[in-house]
Order: structure tokens, then sequence, then C-alpha cells
């Protein structure tokens, strides 16, 4: 979010420097789906055929049954009258920002400085500071706002006179990584596997080679440590679980977070704001948080631009706040949870009844196009610009 936060400052000539606590920019797999109206609004700003030159086009996807098989498949071609847009793409989070980093270079009067960790925040009626540990010792930076795009334990956030309230899943997500090609079994490229003991979901990215890399995402009990998940034998037991193959799957990266619904009260507090994964988490199901902080990220800069350049009122990010929060709490919110419920239902005639509604669905032109504005965020960012 901060890399898109800073283009669109820099777009509109204002200035702004990126404090980054790490030392590179975090390449472990994390999200890896665009939605239409956000290749919108990088089309808007020149950036969306960057990303289609690296990212996989995807028109379809899946919804199965861990024994039954497949239940329904998604065409999103239905979408062509509504957006220039009609599919996803499956691009990682890091290589967006690589793309934007490498645009801003020689912006003037811009910073992204590394290896420079926040840790507190101050702000009075004329402006923000920021102290901030840097490989040449403590120092101060001062500027006129701050936008935290610092992710769920977000400094900036615990700056400000704000909750974060929600709730924590009591298991964490088991993500494997392998390149073996599970479209030779009939899978999309993106596919949610619904089962009462195990539901997982599976998608392709283009990965570190771009020749594809497909990632098989497991809910976890909570009485397992991270060692015996790790262990070699437990992983291919998981997955050949899953999908049965003869060998081993040649696993070359296995990760494990804990999994929140969370939203921040508020998204201002003065001359502070934040975006994305600091004032909203999720679970992954539906590849929505990445979008949303995205969509965050391009509303707020376009407020400061307003106020920057010709005066506007601060009210502004008041809108912000409203729009944005908003829509969390409606959409993104209710929908991932509602797609983790669905995926995981234990009654067997409640998920009999949601399998027989999502038939339905793909058999009605109306129905899918009414249910696919909602899942691919066009519906949501559309609530958003409503709001006054």
């Amino acid at each position: 979010m901060g890399f898109t936060m800073a283009f669109n400052l820099a777009r509109q000539g204002i200035p702004f420097t990126i404090l980054e606590a790490g030392n590179k920019i975090f390449d472990d797999p994390r999200a890896g789906t665009i939605h239409p109206p956000t290749l919108e609004m990088f089309a808007n700003v020149g950036v969306t055929p960057k990303l289609l030159e690296q990212g996989f086009i995807v028109h379809n996807y899946h919804y199965r049954d861990r024994r039954e098989g497949l239940i329904a498949n998604f065409d999103l071609s239905v979408l062509k009258d509504e957006t220039e847009f009609p599919f996803r793409l499956m691009l990682e989070q890091h290589k967006i920002c690589y793309i934007l980093r490498d645009l801003l270079k020689d912006t003037p009067k811009s910073e992204v400085l590394m290896e420079h960790r926040i840790t507190k925040v101050e702000q009075d009626a004329e402006g923000v500071r920021a102290h901030v540990e840097t490989p040449d010792g403590p120092k101060i930076f001062e500027g006129r706002w701050m936008v935290g795009c610092d992710g769920g334990r977000s400094q900036v956030r615990k700056s400000m006179d704000v909750k974060f309230d929600g709730f924590t899943y009591p298991e964490r997500f088991l993500v494997l990584s392998t390149r073996y090609d599970f479209a030779e079994h009939g899978y999309a490229i993106t596919n949610y596997i619904a089962d009462p003991e195990e539901w997982c979901a599976l998608f392709k990215v283009p990965g570190h080679d771009n020749k594809g890399t497909w990632r098989v995402v497991f809910p976890t009990r909570d009485d397992e440590t991270e060692e015996q998940l790790f262990n070699e034998d437990a992983v291919q037991a998981r997955i050949q679980g899953f999908n049965k193959k003869s060998g081993t799957y040649e696993m070359f990266h296995r990760n494990l977070y804990q999994v929140h619904q969370r939203v921040a009260s508020n998204y201002r507090d003065g001359r502070l704001m934040v975006a994305g994964d600091a004032a909203h988490i999720n679970n992954p199901l539906g590849g929505m948080g990445m979008n949303f902080g995205l969509h965050d990220a391009f509303n707020l800069s376009d407020k400061l631009g307003q106020i920057w350049h010709e005066g506007a009122s601060h009210d502004l990010l008041d809108l912000y706040d409203r729009q944005r929060r908003t829509v969390a709490q409606e959409y993104l919110q209710r929908q991932t949870i509602e797609n983790k419920k669905n995926i995981e239902q234990r009654d067997p005639a409640e998920r009999a009844q949601f399998y027989a509604d999502l038939r339905a669905i793909v058999a009605s032109p109306d129905k899918l196009h009414s249910y696919l504005m909602r899942v691919a965020m066009i519906e949501g960012i559309r609530r958003a610009n409503s709001i006054q």
C-alpha cells in the first residue's frame, strides 16, 4: 500500500518519504489476486499494462468440494459490460511493489528509506513527527501528514486514538508452495475447495521464475506446533491427502500465519491516517484484503491532492474514513467471514443447500451478474463512491 500511496502522491507532485522497517521488499507468499476495480485504478495512472505483462489473466474460478469435485464454475466475462477488465489478474503483491518502486526512481522531492523503523508518532496542529530507528541511530522525521500503511501491527495506528476491534481465528493457515501443475487434474488457476474437516484453497501465481507456482492453503488445528506442521512427512501427508500422486511433492516454501478479522474504529485521527492492513485485516479467502488496501490508497491520495493543490477542506479526510471504513465493514468483513463459513460448513444439509445455491447462481445470468458484481468488488467501489 505504501508504494501505491507514494506513486499517486508523486504523480501529483506532492513530496513524500517512505519509511520502511525492512531492508528489502518482503517477498514471501502473500496476496496474489488483483480484482477488476483495482486494474481500472491502475489503468488510470498508466500502470496496468505493466501488471498485465507479468501476471496471469484468470477468466474463471472454481468452487469445489473435496469429495464431490466441481460444484460451480464462475465465468468473469459476465462482467464485460461493467468493466474493461472482466477477469482477475494473478500477480504477487511484492511484484506490484517492485513495479511501483521502479517507477518512483528519480522522483523529485521524495525518499524511499529502508531499515527505518518507526517507534513513536506525535502530532500537533501544524504537522507530524515520527521517531525512527535508522542504521545511523535515532532520528526524527517531520511532515504535514502521515499515512500508516504498516500492516496489522501498525505503529501509526497505535499512535492514534482508535480501536482495532474484531477477533482472531483459533486456527492458523498453512501455505505450501510447489511447482507441481494441478491443472493436469482439471483445476482452474483459482479454486476454493470446501470440506467439513479440511478445506483448502488452491491458486497459481507467476512465481520467482514467472513459469508458475501453485499455492495450497490449509487450515490447521490450534494445538499443532510449527515444527509439527513444517515436518516433511506431515507436509507430504497433508498435500497427498488433498491430491494423491506417485512420488513426493517438491515443496520449496511453507508458511504459517495467524488470521484475524478487524477494522479500525476510525481511519483518521487529526493528521494521521491508516490504510490497508493497518486499517483492516481479514482472512484471505476471496483475495480481497490487498485490493481493499489499494483502493484505500487511491481514495486517500486523491483527497490529499485536492487539499494540497486546491486548498480543499481537511474534512475530505473524514470523507475518506467514511467511504473506506463503511465498505470495509459492509463488504470486506462480511464477505470474507462468509467465505470461510461456507468453505468449512459442517452441517450436511446446510452444505447441500449452499451448493444448490451456487449451482442456481451460475445457471442464471442475472443472479451470476449480481453475485460477481459483489465478489469482484465492483459493487463495493460504487457503494464507497456514493457516500458523502
